[in-house]
């Protein structure tokens, strides 16, 4: 029943971000023939990161009260209803708020799908856990772009506005249909986890600090997407005049990138700890980010997309299971909630600050500017100290 409940939550993650994945190499393009400005676009991109950013946290915790799988299905709704009218959107102020529509409906969806994935799971096999989780979740990223690509060449841009509507509601029913047996004992459980947690501390004693760092480090991730989302399309056009199929391309070398380094650095982390695979994970996604200034062309834009995107993988599944790790399993819905908004205040900042910054000194000057931050995000992985449970697994390992 384990293994089944697992491979379920790990389809809809992969529905949930080929859905939005599809539209990524759309959406900028399209808004900016609508006449919106690279600040518009990075406004937009950072409307859906904040929406998420609001409401990750009370999802969550609403989430441990009333069940988690009512809200999974709620979020993959909104999303459908979000890209149903995103066909009748023409201006810049209508595509950010249905981008906030669909934040909103990641915020239902995320927190309580990986508080169900780290049910009933020894701190020993998180990061693998996480890693082969965050797996999927990228393939999605990787796969969404690349058919988006081939449907807005072959069928225009408003196309893709309906695959994403299909996805979406497949989402909704596959989880409505498979996991509706389990929501009676999701209730009981969730009744339990509040009847107990009321005086519970969110993050266990000492580990503070590592928390908030290991947020750091998530939020680092958060702004690599926004700006691969927002500028990302424009600055290909602008270097060497990518056709819609191109930065597919390269928005799926970078999803191919995340998907493949995930397992190994989540068992990296359950052998090793949680800090060194996240702080060299960051770097080495920073070196791909810093050789975006200097690419000439496709190719090399290509190789250093997909080095960035290896980066950031090799240090997600560590940082998500050292949430896991320090929080109180009670109030793990809750802990996620903050886990999953520091990404989203990544991709808020990241869109909003580095299209403002292309708006005045250029696209490459953004690019370079981005390349910085990271290395000044990654260094905070620095502080992070092992879990309590961490160094006892890595020990068992060894």
């Amino acid at each position: 029943m384990i293994i089944r409940k697992i491979l379920v939550l790990f389809a809809l993650a992969f529905l949930a971000t080929l859905g939005y994945g599809i539209m990524i190499p759309t959406l900028s393009v399209y808004a900016h023939s609508h006449g919106a400005s690279h600040a518009d676009i990075g406004v937009m991109i950072s409307a859906f990161a904040a929406a998420q950013l609001l409401t990750q946290i009370p999802m969550g915790r609403l989430a441990d009260r009333i069940g988690r799988v009512y809200m999974v299905v709620f979020g993959f709704g909104l999303m459908a209803v979000a890209a149903t009218l995103y066909h009748f959107a023409t201006a810049s102020g209508e595509f950010m708020l249905l981008q906030a529509l669909v934040g909103v409906g990641g915020g239902c969806l995320w927190p309580p799908l990986m508080a169900m994935l780290t049910e009933n799971v020894a701190a020993s096999e998180r990061g693998r856990l996480m890693g082969a989780f965050n797996t999927v979740f990228f393939l999605g990223v990787s796969f969404g772009p690349l058919l988006g690509g081939f449907i807005t060449s072959g069928f225009g841009h408003e196309a893709v506005f309906t695959a994403w509507t299909v996805v979406a509601l497949l989402g909704a029913v596959l989880c409505g249909l498979t996991l509706r047996e389990s929501a009676g004992s999701d209730r009981a459980a969730a009744r339990a986890r509040a009847a107990g947690s009321t005086d519970a501390p969110l993050i266990k004693p000492g580990m503070l600090v590592t928390f908030a760092a290991g947020c750091v480090v998530r939020a680092r991730g958060g702004m690599c997407s926004s700006f691969n989302n927002a500028l990302l399309p424009l600055y290909a056009i602008a270097l060497f005049g990518a056709t819609p199929e191109m930065i597919g391309s390269i928005m799926f070398i970078h999803g191919v990138g995340l998907a493949a380094f995930n397992i190994p650095g989540g068992m990296m982390s359950d052998r090793m700890g949680r800090r060194l695979p996240a702080l060299a994970g960051s770097l080495v996604a920073t070196a791909g980010v810093l050789w975006y200034s200097s690419a000439s062309g496709y190719w090399p834009l290509f190789v250093a997309v997909a080095l960035a995107g290896a980066g950031s993988a090799f240090s997600s599944p560590a940082v998500a299971a050292l949430t896991a790790d320090v929080c109180d399993p009670r109030r793990r819905g809750e802990a996620f909630g903050y886990f999953l908004t520091s990404f989203n205040l990544g991709m808020a900042l990241g869109a909003l600050v580095f299209g403002f910054v292309a708006q005045w000194v250029g696209l490459w000057g953004a690019v370079f500017t981005w390349g910085v931050t990271s290395l000044v995000l990654s260094l905070c992985g620095l502080l992070i100290r092992e879990s309590l449970a961490a160094p006892a697994a890595a020990r068992a390992a060894a």
